[in-house]
């Protein structure tokens, strides 16, 4: 395997044991030279036989008494490689036939190029190739003249003469090959000399093992046996190489064993940088590609989720979504704070990574639905049904590799670049990246995108930049020379998968962190353990300072309530002008405001027939639901929920102040026993909008106790089914019915 400049990265040994190239298709001038002179002089003017070589092999043979030479030319020598035949005069006389036929069929320079892919060149070293990078380490065209000579020698008679023994004799053997290339006029007299002063190579070199895992994935693509020339980088790779082995030492002392890097250059959606496995140790799976291997996604999904809705103009990063407990039959989703807010605008929601919101938008979106799109993104390893994954599938309840996910991240960022080029889509720019040089794909530019558009990918890509990053890079914007990276984390349940994917309009980075063997550690979090290698790896990146164009023609300005974030209305008490996707104009209007009758000091709310005496005037007011606006206050001192009704207006009142955040209505409970032994009550708990209102418990009419500020009571009913109602000091109630299970 070669890199995109055609240095060697990898090399791996035929199944038979030998160190052999595939074929060249063409021979460098010095070994060509040096070969000819100690072998085969005649070898550009004869037929494939020399008969004055013959002669004098015969002569030589007759003095000696004992066979010292054949006479064979580098053509019947090709005959006796390719027919691997023992040396007797029938075999000789074929021989010959063979290489008439072959002059005929062949040039000089393709018998050439077979001789120097197939001849012996000691121990288990077949072809020029092969022993130029063993012995020399070099490439067969850099190889000086003294080296040429050297490997000129070898074929001669590999079994006896070779770099490791017999050293006298070889360095007399090379010595005679230059001796004769300055007679011929080679080689000057200077180089000659300088020549006679080269050591000879010491013990064979190993070969380079650069990208040992994408090798292995070319091996088993059935590419055996072929040169192929790759789209690495050598330089980049074996730099990041070593920057992540110096990171996986640290993660070592966390029991943190594995770790993978994938460099994507988004311009030419070709892999630069491919490190299957950041670890050394062949304890700890060294050989695995991690890349390839599917794990649990976290949150690396999300923005999939989002561009989706924002592409339909169902979301808008200015508009607030529910961020509120919820709840299902065998799922309850946590924000990793273990924290919520209530309501939270959806840009927040997604820098965040929040992960209520996440359900809840999938919930909206649908869960097949969605599972559709990641499908037709090509990603592979989620393959199951919309039922076996549900609503975690946001949240990391799929597999996906490391490889199809950056797939999709760089299909996002060059489909948005791709646009603002030409104005137009392509299918090509979803291609999963190239590790292997070769014909781009080509497709018809259409008017509209197969899977994201430019408007919904920058929106989400400019949302992204707002994460927040890791230590030193925390306060990145107050540096000039700082570069804008789009980036997203994941942490997988259990903290098995620590994900990073960044990218910039140049380059795509993508890192997973973890073990192979799956067993979690706290410290494999995706902001702590992975994006610190991917800043480290963009920060040694040379890049520009540039920044993804907008699509105008995809974004519109907007006019959206100042409090809510949706669409205004003329019940908006403040408005604001956003950038959104042009879809955005069939977004939900605002319809979190409500206009009541207040005093002038709006302390209290009054009904139209209970109003004579009072100054009173219409207000409007920004109203979440009770249960949102409990959580929203608690961070938003700011939010004012609506005033008491007066005294002289209680008889009036109506309406459900209150909410049962847990149980849900309908659902079933099991008890829990700790270590002891013990069965545990249910933690109930509820929201009311006034912060210091006091609620009463009561169970099948039961009173089972009060809170106030902090609404959460412990109880154990028996099993069965049964009713939770609460009532505040005012009258208003809420109540759910639920079943105890045994």
């Amino acid at each position: 395997m070669l890199d995109r400049n055609g240095q060697l990265m990898n090399a791996r040994i035929a199944k038979d044991g030998q160190w052999r190239f595939p074929e060249l298709d063409s021979t460098p001038y010095k070994f060509r030279e040096a070969i000819i002179s100690y072998e085969d002089k005649t070898f550009e003017e004869h037929w494939g036989v020399s008969l004055i070589s013959l002669a004098r092999a015969l002569y030589q043979n007759l003095s000696a008494g004992e066979v010292v030479s054949g006479g064979s030319t580098l053509t019947m020598q090709v005959a006796r490689m390719s027919r691997n035949s023992e040396r007797t005069l029938w075999n000789k006389f074929i021989e010959m036939i063979w290489s008439y036929r072959m002059e005929l069929r062949y040039s000089k320079e393709e018998i050439m190029n077979m001789y120097a892919s197939h001849a012996p060149f000691g121990g288990n070293v077949v072809g020029l190739e092969a022993a130029s990078w063993r012995y020399f380490g070099l490439p067969p065209e850099r190889l000086s003249w003294a080296q040429a000579a050297t490997l000129a020698v070898l074929p001669n008679a590999p079994g006896l003469i070779h770099p490791g023994r017999n050293r006298d004799l070889l360095i007399e053997k090379r010595n005679r090959v230059l001796a004769i290339l300055t007679e011929r006029g080679k080689i000057d007299s200077l180089t000659y000399q300088l020549a006679l002063q080269e050591p000879l190579v010491e013990a064979p070199a190993d070969l380079p093992t650069l990208a040992p895992h994408l090798m292995t994935r070319l091996i088993k693509e059935g590419r055996q046996g072929q040169r192929l020339k790759s789209t690495l980088d050598i330089q980049k790779q074996e730099h990041f190489t070593s920057l992540l082995q110096n990171y996986q030492q640290k993660l070592n002392s966390n029991q943190i064993h594995n770790s993978a890097l994938l460099i994507v250059d988004l311009r030419k959606n070709e892999v630069v940088t491919y490190v299957g496995n950041g670890t050394t140790d062949v304890n700890y799976a060294r050989d695995v590609d991690i890349i390839r291997a599917p794990r649990s996604t976290g949150s690396i999904l999300k923005p999939f989720l989002y561009a989706a809705l924002t592409q339909e103009g169902k979301l808008h990063n200015e508009m607030l979504i529910p961020d509120i407990p919820l709840r299902f039959e065998n799922f309850a989703p946590k924000n990793f704070e273990n924290q919520n807010d209530g309501a939270v605008r959806a840009g927040s929601a997604l820098a965040r990574s929040l992960n209520v919101p996440a359900v809840y938008l999938l919930q909206e979106y649908g869960t097949e639905k969605f599972l559709h799109l990641l499908q037709r993104s090509d990603l592979k390893h989620i393959d199951k049904s919309a039922e076996h994954y549900g609503l975690s599938l946001i949240l990391g309840g799929a597999e996906s590799s490391l490889w199809d996910i950056a797939g999709v991240y760089s299909g996002m960022a060059r489909t948005l670049s791709y646009y603002n080029l030409t104005g137009m889509y392509n299918k090509t720019t979803w291609d999963r990246p190239k590790y292997l040089e070769g014909v781009d794909r080509t497709s018809r530019d259409h008017r509209s995108s197969t899977h994201f558009d430019a408007g919904s990918i920058y929106l989400i890509l400019k949302t992204l930049l707002e994460v927040n990053r890791p230590y030193m890079e925390s306060s990145w914007k107050y540096f000039s020379s700082s570069k804008k990276i789009a980036w997203k984390t994941g942490t997988s349940f259990g903290h098995r998968d620590a994900w990073a994917v960044g990218c910039t309009p140049e380059y795509l980075v993508a890192v997973w962190v973890g073990n192979a063997s799956g067993e979690g550690r706290p410290e494999i979090i995706g902001t702590s353990a992975a994006a610190p290698v991917m800043f480290d790896v963009f920060s040694k990146l040379s890049t520009e300072q540039n920044w993804f164009e907008p699509p105008h023609d995809e974004l519109i300005k907007m006019e959206i309530c100042a409090e809510s974030g949706h669409r205004s209305t003329h019940k908006c008490n403040r408005t604001e002008t956003v950038v959104v996707h042009k879809n955005a104009r069939r977004s939900t209007p605002c319809n979190f405001h409500q206009t009541i009758l207040t005093d002038v000091t709006e302390s209290y709310q009054f009904y139209v027939h209970c109003s004579n005496g009072y100054r009173t005037k219409p207000v409007s007011r920004f109203v979440l639901p009770p249960l949102q606006a409990w959580y929203y206050r608690h961070s938003h001192p700011e939010y004012k929920p609506l005033p008491p009704f007066h005294p002289d207006c209680e008889s009036g009142i109506s309406g459900n102040q209150l909410a049962i955040i847990y149980p849900e209505n309908g659902s079933d409970l099991l008890a829990t026993k700790d270590l002891s032994g013990k069965v545990n009550g249910f933690v109930f708990e509820a929201a009311h909008p006034i912060q210091n209102a006091r609620i009463f418990w009561h169970v099948d009419n039961q009173f089972i106790g009060t809170t106030s500020v902090i609404h959460t009571i412990n109880y154990l009913p028996t099993p069965g089914i049964h009713k939770l109602t609460i009532m505040d000091e005012e009258g208003n109630e809420a109540s759910v019915r639920f079943e105890v299970l045994e």
